[in-house]
């Protein structure tokens, strides 16, 4: 597994590249790129901060290498075919809008449970 880390914020930067020191190489040669924008056409991105990412802030160097891994599985495994960086960057929005609408309908769903049920009007 080959990473670059791509950050504008420079803490975020230097707390990645500390993390994942073993991991890093050039973004000519990494597997996916680490990134708190969608920084790369050519690689994955693997999105890291709040909200809608792949990885979540705050994290710790455990949580960090656990979801690189999970995500190298999803996106760079050699089983996958190797796609067009315009086909990769469909799939991605599609994935990222199948994840939110998951999340989104877990949320509502919990609601229901939680305040005893779907009362209609």
């Amino acid at each position: 597994m080959k990473i670059a880390v791509v950050c504008t914020s420079e803490l975020l930067q230097k707390s990645l590249e500390i993390y994942l020191k073993d991991y890093l190489a050039p973004i000519e040669v990494c597997d996916f790129v680490i990134s708190d924008y969608q920084s790369c056409d050519m690689k994955p991105v693997c999105l890291v901060g709040t909200g809608n990412t792949h990885i979540k802030t705050p994290f710790t160097q455990e949580s960090l290498l656990a979801n690189c891994k999970v995500f190298y599985a999803t996106y760079c495994a050699e089983a996958l075919p190797i796609l067009p960086p315009k086909d990769s960057r469909v799939f991605m929005q599609i994935d990222r809008l199948f994840t939110q609408t998951l999340e989104d309908f877990r949320q509502k769903l919990y609601v229901i449970l939680r305040d005893g049920g779907y009362n209609a009007r």
